[in-house]
């Protein structure tokens, strides 16, 4: 069959923007916490244009289709409620984007404020004096805007796993594999050689965890997308054995895979794929989220890829939780 990949960039992937921010640490530390469903974004406009041609385009893009995920599922949860009822019972909102039509205004404009009314809150307001105005306003910055709310969820997630880390997994990671890695409580080590792991939680509806592995950095091909997808698939068919005999653990390389290039952390050159993987001659499968690094002062490629399997239940926010631990990963800690 042929293999289908499509390769591109996106600055929702790579989270690098970097926005001035209102206010010290010590301001921000005496506000109240975020309030609001993980990956939920309130958008502040009256009823009228929330039902009308902005509040489609608003939902177009916040709301389209993860990707990566078997069953459609939004990016973003939508809310929405006219600025008067924005009050301080939901002033602390996590993500919230505000328009207004204020046809004095003499053109479009868009601020962003960072914790202006809650801790690792993230507002932006879009003020435009015709719709027209704000449809090119908001296509100019709706990637800007996509990426900060997502890292911003996956920030959220990783300063929870950072204050009570398993001590397991830390010290494996730690200890073994020169890295600070912060997995959350209820993680199981199911598998450690001599540098391959795989981790892991298996619920009675749900399983979800991660698989780590790393080889010395010897070619440049090694950094190649196809090369990287070949090199995971002959791990986990090494390694992640499936229910049965003769299954095992395999990337789904039929249906469309996702790949970005970035910078990790603003320094390590990497790739960051998302798609489906599924269970060789089974019928098991899900989504993964996989993290190829190059750790150039270590001389090693690293493989972190963090997988759901969930059958009976939604998987977006699974699958985020365990990208945050993916991404937790800390190559440049003081020793």
């Amino acid at each position: 069959m042929k293999h289908t990949l499509f390769l591109f960039c996106t600055c929702l992937l790579l989270g690098c923007l970097h926005s001035c921010k209102e206010g010290g640490n010590g301001r921000k530390s005496m506000l109240q916490p975020v309030t609001g469903g993980t990956n939920e974004l309130l958008v502040i406009t009256p009823k009228v244009r929330w039902e009308g041609a902005i509040g489609d385009t608003i939902r177009e893009y916040f709301g389209q289709a993860q990707a990566g995920l078997p069953q459609g599922e939004p990016m973003f949860d939508l809310l929405n409620l006219p600025y008067s009822s924005f009050e301080k019972s939901v002033r602390a909102h996590r993500n919230v984007l505000i328009v207004s039509l204020k046809s004095k205004a003499d053109s479009a404009s868009i601020t962003y404020s960072d914790s202006p009314w809650a801790r690792t809150q993230k507002v932006f307001r879009i003020v435009a004096p015709t719709e027209e105005a704000f449809y090119e306003i908001f296509r100019e910055n709706k990637e800007r805007m996509m990426g900060v709310f997502l890292r911003a969820e996956r920030e959220r997630l990783m300063e929870v796993y950072k204050k009570n880390p398993d001590q397991k997994v830390f010290n494996l990671f730690k200890e073994k594999y020169n890295m600070l890695l912060y997995c959350p409580g209820g993680y199981r080590i199911n598998k450690d050689t001599a540098d391959f792991a795989w981790v892991s939680m298996e619920t009675a509806v749900n399983s979800r965890g991660f698989i780590f592995f790393q080889e010395p950095y010897t070619h440049e091909s090694q950094l190649n997308y196809r090369i990287i997808l070949e090199r995971v698939n002959e791990e986990l068919q090494k390694h992640i054995p499936g229910p049965l005999d003769s299954t095992w653990m395999a990337l789904d390389m039929v249906t469309p895979v996702t790949a970005a290039n970035y910078e990790y952390n603003g320094k390590h050159y990497a790739f960051l794929f998302k798609g489906l993987w599924m269970v060789a001659n089974d019928y098991m499968g899900g989504p993964f989220v996989l993290n190829t690094v190059l750790d150039r002062e270590n001389n090693r490629v690293i493989y972190m890829m963090g997988y759901v399997y969930a059958p009976e239940d939604k998987k977006r926010n699974l699958l985020r939780q365990v990208e945050s631990i993916v991404f937790s990963m800390n190559l440049d800690y003081e020793k």
